[in-house]
């Protein structure tokens, strides 16, 4: 969520992107996942490519919170796949956070304790498996979360180059942002702000209230903690309840809420460039490429 303070409706089918200022248009509210095989299942029934042109998950309508699945329930809808594009992603798509683990949050969004709550961060597996998990708990579209940590990171949760330093954009970015890294971070005033594979920025989801650092450590150490964050935000987003935006802020405007992560701010002309960029991705789909 680099250079933020913290689509028209993504329909996940076909390569559809619409105008950013469109409004919302009508969705199937239902999840629809393919089959996730049993332990156990023949290793013919686990992918070993990328997910299908479509992807598996449709984007869940406003009021959809109350009935959104829990971590088990979520996981269990998740096509196995054995695909991993970004192998550098192994140790933190293998690391989840302490159960009790759980951000504060940052002021202004109405139910904020429900919604971050909710963040976890408790899944493991590989990295298409994990924003497919992101997408059945949070009802987001799988296909915009693969776009979008396209555009954040090229899917990299948190590259580093041979001598241990963070590399822009594949993981890392506002460096010097926010007085530069958290305090416990071996960075210092010119390391990164922002981290993980959606690129949550630490000073921007902090409670300054409260003790901790907007999510950090785990934002750059755990790929589903970074993609668990990400989902609530963008779902409460969606619902309605971050009204801090302003006036002409609505509930229903998916593509909205997409700007809204990088740019903290409705529809302005920097979320307005983002937005394209992420629709971009979405109409190149480069992750059926990889190998």
């Amino acid at each position: 969520m680099g250079r933020r303070s913290l689509l028209a409706v993504l329909v996940v089918v076909g390569a559809l992107v619409v105008a950013c200022s469109s409004p919302p248009a009508a969705v199937d509210p239902n999840l629809t996942p393919a089959p996730r095989p049993a332990a156990g299942a023949p290793d013919d029934a686990v992918s070993h490519g990328p997910p299908p042109l479509d992807g598996y998950f449709a984007l869940r309508p406003a009021g959809a919170f109350a009935s959104l699945p829990d971590d088990l329930a979520a996981a269990q809808m998740v096509r196995r796949s054995s695909w991993e594009p970004r192998p550098a992603n192994t140790q933190a798509n293998h690391t989840v956070p302490p159960p009790d683990f759980r951000p504060a949050g940052y002021p202004g969004m109405v139910n904020e304790a429900a919604v971050f709550g909710r963040v976890t961060g408790n899944f493991t597996g590989t990295t298409d498996e994990i924003i497919q998990w992101t997408a059945a708990k949070w009802g987001l579209p799988d296909e915009l979360i693969r776009a979008e940590a396209v555009a954040e990171s090229g899917w990299y949760q948190n590259h580093k180059d041979p001598d241990g330093k963070p590399i822009d954009q594949q993981g890392y970015g506002d460096f010097g942002d926010c007085g530069g890294s958290p305090g416990a971070a071996p960075y210092g005033p010119d390391g990164p702000a922002s981290f993980g594979i959606m690129q949550a920025k630490w000073c921007t989801l902090n409670d300054p209230t409260q003790p901790g650092y907007g999510g950090w450590p785990w934002t750059e150490n755990s790929t589903a903690y970074a993609l668990d964050t990400y989902g609530a935000i963008i779902r409460a987003c969606y619902e309605g309840w971050e009204t801090w935006l302003g006036p002409t802020y609505q509930p229903g405007d998916l593509w909205g809420c997409v700007g809204r992560w990088n740019a903290g701010a409705w529809h302005n002309p920097t979320a307005q460039n983002y937005i394209a960029r992420v629709q971009h991705a979405l109409a190149d789909r480069p992750w059926l490429q990889w190998h």
